[in-house]
């Protein structure tokens, strides 16, 4: 079965905690069949068709020949398959609430054909709110909007919410709502994670960031929390669509469907190599971490790690040491307390080897909900995946990994002045804690997969 097949190269000496990990996965998750309507090539919304007529992304297709074009760099090696490298690409890195929000915003008002919204997060607050109202007004000015959110990600946010921009005729659908006559134990366990955004099939937004109050700076009233986002204009805008796509057509009625292949590829848009890489419900669940494991196993120089809930498993955790210990200079940006004071201790549990192989560790004062690995001067790779077990088995995730050196640079820049402002845990200084902390630690490590 093709399942059990998912990582066989995952190799190298590097497991995953236990044998059975797959097979967990296996039973751990579904799959629904492509829509009817896809299937027989039925009438889709009012976005203009593509004459090819064909319901799949083949390479044979426009966009399946705008994204196959491959892009030879030294560079690669960094990616694990470097035929899957696709140049002709502008990208942006935007720091935190302050700089992405301002963007999203100004792509929404530009937007003239379709906005594809995907948010974990939607609250109903100031922020929230300045969306919704972009969002309707950009539904009643004629602009198809898709926005699929997550029912348990958005559990604090009414319904009436939801409903009042239905009324301005944005076609909104929950994830995984949860329907006490039609129970199913596993909706509640997986998530949609992404969060991306994409406008005209021209401009892409994704990374971490949420929309709610808690991005927005202390200036104007929010909780300040870091993050990072890219923005993408070239070829990959598709990529980013089209699975934005498959996940809404599986669950949009037949009228609100669109079928990617119906659109016309993006244009290049500048010279730089990227690769979008992202999970499903059923296949593909260890490709994201792999990724990142192939390009820590290449680094000479520099891994920088930043990530709120970092609960590695061992194959991770064994990489990370492993560099450190062939004199790559290997730094984890961490929050000092993030959202969850469980993970907050689980993620502590393995603070102890990581500095005794010569890891360093920056822990923030700010919540760093920054989801970025980036490995010497040239990769970088930015998404909604956490190094935990839930981003491993149960979340749908996304990540942009970019081979660029401007890119890079600007990471590496954002990367180092989070570390500035806080200070770094040191070996003698981590060791001086508390036996019952230390207790709750590996309590909270051992229970991780149920997180």
């Amino acid at each position: 079965m093709a399942v059990l097949e998912l990582d066989a190269e995952i190799s190298r000496g590097e497991h995953f905690d236990d044998a059975p990990l797959k097979l967990y996965v296996l039973f751990s998750t579904h799959r629904r069949r492509e829509p009817y309507a896809l299937c027989l090539d039925r009438s889709m919304m009012a976005t203009p068709v593509n004459p090819t007529g064909s319901t799949d992304l083949t390479d044979d297709s426009p966009v399946g020949q705008a994204l196959a074009t491959p892009t030879p760099t030294a560079a690669a090696r960094y990616v694990e398959e470097p035929r899957q490298l696709v140049g002709g690409h502008a990208v942006r890195l935007l720091r935190n609430g302050v700089e992405t929000f301002p963007a999203w915003l100004e792509a929404i008002e530009a937007a003239r054909s379709r906005i594809s919204l995907e948010m974990y997060i939607f609250s109903d607050d100031a922020i929230g709110r300045k969306f919704a109202d972009a969002l309707s007004h950009a539904a009643r000015r004629g602009v198809e909007v898709r926005l699929l959110y997550d029912f348990v990600g958005c559990r604090d946010t009414p319904a009436e919410f939801f409903d009042r921009m239905r009324a301005h005729g944005v076609h909104v659908i929950a994830y995984h709502r949860y329907r006490f006559w039609r129970p199913r134990f596993w909706a509640l366990l997986r998530r949609n994670h992404r969060k991306t955004l994409v406008c005209d099939g021209r401009i892409a937004f994704a990374g971490g960031l949420n929309i709610a109050n808690d991005w927005v700076s202390l200036a104007d009233g929010g909780g300040d929390w870091h993050d990072a986002v890219f923005q993408v204009e070239g070829p990959a805008v598709a990529t980013i669509e089209t699975i934005f796509l498959r996940t809404w057509n599986r669950r949009a009625k037949k009228w609100a469907r669109l079928d990617p292949a119906r659109l016309a590829p993006p244009a290049a848009a500048g010279d730089t190599a990227l690769v979008v890489i992202s999970n499903s419900e059923m296949r593909d669940r260890f490709v994201i971490r792999r990724a990142a494991l192939h390009a820590v196993r290449e680094s000479a120089r520099r891994v920088y790690l930043a990530n709120p809930y970092f609960v590695p498993d061992r194959g991770v955790l064994h990489a990370l040491q492993r560099a450190a210990r062939r004199g790559v200079d290997v730094r984890l940006l961490l929050p000092l307390e993030s959202d969850s004071t469980i993970l907050d201790l689980a993620a502590r549990a393995v603070f102890g080897p990581l500095l005794a192989a010569g890891v360093r560790i920056w822990q923030s004062r700010a919540v760093v909900h920054t989801k970025v690995l980036s490995v010497d001067d040239v990769f970088v790779s930015i998404g909604s995946y956490n190094f935990d077990h839930r981003s491993l088995a149960y979340n749908l995730e996304m990540v942009v990994n970019v081979v660029d050196e401007r890119a890079s640079a600007s990471v590496t820049a954002m990367l180092e002045a989070d570390m500035t402002a806080t200070e770094e845990l040191t070996r003698e200084g981590f060791g001086r804690r508390p036996l019952l902390v230390r207790l709750l630690e590996r309590l909270a490590y051992a229970f991780r997969k149920w997180l």
